[in-house]
């Protein structure tokens, strides 16, 4: 099945998209750790919809990059995003 195969794929591209985030922000990289977080929400929104916990886990991720660059303002907006999401899946 076509869809069940490309499904695998996403959730593998996310999977080591998060991995790729994680070192970018633990070596400091965070300009770069960025970028790479907006691929990983994208792919995320893309491929499991918009509320979904693995985009709240997106949105998170790229909140705590947001706040470690003084980006305060979008990260608390990506943050209540992600906690709606959260909220919903309750």
């Amino acid at each position: 099945m076509p869809s069940v195969l490309h499904a695998q794929r996403a959730a593998i591209e996310w999977e080591i998209l998060n991995q790729e985030v994680q070192e970018l922000y633990r070596a400091g990289k965070y300009d770069r750790a960025v970028v790479v977080a907006q691929k990983a929400l994208q792919v995320a929104e893309k491929n499991v919809g918009p509320e979904h916990p693995a985009v709240a886990t997106s949105l998170e991720n790229l909140a705590a990059l947001y706040r470690a660059t003084n980006r305060g303002s979008e990260a608390e907006a990506l943050e209540q995003r992600a906690a709606k999401i959260r909220a919903k899946k309750r």
